[in-house]
């Protein structure tokens, strides 16, 4: 069904690679609108920004060494009438300390960061969507005010010539001085509207600019829109499964989940192993003061912080509550969007074939009053309702067209499948994993990723 729309529609897409680089397709705007859109560059950074996370969190599973040097003027007051000559003292210490024991909480807060990641990614998948269909809109707001521009022009023509043609009647006595202004009332409320479309183009070409990057220029006719599920049922199961609002608002509730475990564990005792060697000596004197390697068990429990342990536990539980209710509010509103899309698109659908009617209805029609007006049987009024009726017609269908076609792209949006991959736009897909991937071997090194999984074994060991 879906790999139908991949094979034809965008297919036509990409094979317009041959028009002229001064010519726009639909193509042209999403691939440019998916490379150089500052919503989606800014998504992207924030992910990265997200990664880091992981890293932090993580860093409570390494080692951690440090190394204190000071730096000190001493002066010898125990000796009576002495001199006290000041002496400078250096001290160098350093210390390796690795954590043993805090209840499990250091490998809940990583998992928690790792949902973070995954519900960071959903998120960019939802500002990809957004950017996508927003170009969609933009594309085709511009072809159908283009349209309605064209539409104008014709109905000032159209009406001039009756203008010209009631004056040349009056001439000759066929029609009164009433017809002439009528005739002219008429043009000059299609001049207004001529402006009133050329500003609402505008309007629709700088909207373009801001989603795509560039002004929009030659836009070609749109290929076929991406086919669909044949029953909103079938297309709301895939939402279901699919839509980056759901998925986000998922890994978001497992992020407050382990959060909520890790700060349940805040009262266990921390149990970390340190060795540490500390030398120092006189400034200017060869022998050291200190030389001294220690190691030692330390442990620590916190029994007592005015509160605050309470008041966290109380705090990531309520953000669960709401993390799991935001999860059933993004199941409605997924719904709620699909039906109303699929809803637009079977109305726009079925409207266009009624509207073709009336078109070629109204174009009859226009005619035979045109003639029948020039025979004298009708009236100049006559004639000019017919051309409007036309004019309406026309403007109807071009907007039947146009919904229709936004419609089907909205109703992918609302499965979770307007993305850059699945519409094969043949661009270079940004990769998260990629960052990540980077992120984890300046934190860990060569041999980092055997490390941490001996340390998160010992950690599983000791009942953490």
């Amino acid at each position: 069904m879906l790999k139908r729309f991949r094979s034809t529609g965008f297919a036509v897409l990409l094979s317009a690679a041959a028009i002229p680089a001064h010519a726009t397709t639909l193509a042209d705007a999403l691939v440019q609108a998916y490379l150089t859109n500052p919503q989606i560059l800014a998504q992207q950074a924030a992910l990265r920004a997200t990664d880091e996370g992981v890293i932090s969190a993580r860093a409570s599973l390494l080692p951690t060494l440090t190394q204190t040097i000071s730096v000190s003027r001493e002066t010898d007051f125990n000796v009576p009438n002495a001199v006290r000559n000041p002496t400078t003292v250096w001290n160098n210490n350093t210390q390796l300390t690795i954590q043993l024991f805090d209840g499990g909480a250091d490998r809940l807060t990583v998992d928690a960061a790792r949902m973070a990641v995954l519900a960071g990614r959903q998120a960019l998948i939802q500002v990809e969507q957004g950017i996508l269909f927003s170009t969609v809109q933009a594309f085709m707001n511009v072809r159908r005010d283009q349209q309605f521009v064209r539409l104008a022009q014709n109905n000032v023509r159209v009406l001039r010539e009756q203008v010209r043609a009631a004056k040349d009647r009056f001439e000759v006595g066929e029609v009164t001085r009433t017809d002439v202004a009528q005739a002219e009332a008429r043009l000059a409320a299609a001049l207004s509207q001529l402006e009133a479309n050329r500003g609402a183009l505008e309007r629709s070409e700088s909207s373009y600019t801001a989603v795509v990057g560039t002004p929009p220029r030659d836009l070609r006719s749109p290929p076929a829109a991406p086919v669909l599920p044949n029953s909103p049922d079938k297309a709301e199961a895939v939402a279901m499964r699919k839509h980056p609002r759901i998925m986000q608002a998922q890994f978001n509730a497992k992020a407050a989940e382990l959060t909520a475990k890790a700060t349940t564990k805040n009262r266990h005792p921390n149990i970390s192993g340190q060795v540490g060697y500390d030398f120092g000596a006189r400034a200017g004197g060869k022998d050291l003061l200190t030389d001294e390697l220690s190691a030692a068990i330390v442990g620590q429990w916190t029994l007592y912080q005015g509160g605050r342990l309470d008041s966290n536990r109380r705090r990531d539980v309520a953000l669960l509550q709401q993390a799991l209710s935001n999860v059933q509010q993004s199941g409605y509103l997924t719904r709620q969007g699909l039906r109303d899309a699929y809803t637009n698109w079977q109305v726009a659908s079925a409207s266009i074939q009624s509207n073709r009617e009336q078109v070629r209805a109204a174009q009859v029609a226009f005619e035979g009053v045109t003639e029948e007006a020039k025979l004298g049987a009708r009236t100049t009024l006559d004639a000019l309702d017919a051309e409007q009726e036309l004019l309406s017609a026309r403007s109807q269908l071009v907007t039947a067209i146009r919904d229709q076609y936004v419609a089907q792209y909205q109703v992918l949006g609302e499965m979770g499948l307007l993305t850059a991959e699945h519409l094969g736009l043949g661009v270079p897909i940004y990769n998260p994993d990629v960052n990540a991937a980077a992120s984890n071997r300046q934190q860990l090194g060569i041999l980092g990723e055997k490390r941490i999984k001996l340390f998160e074994k010992l950690k599983k060991r000791n009942g953490n």
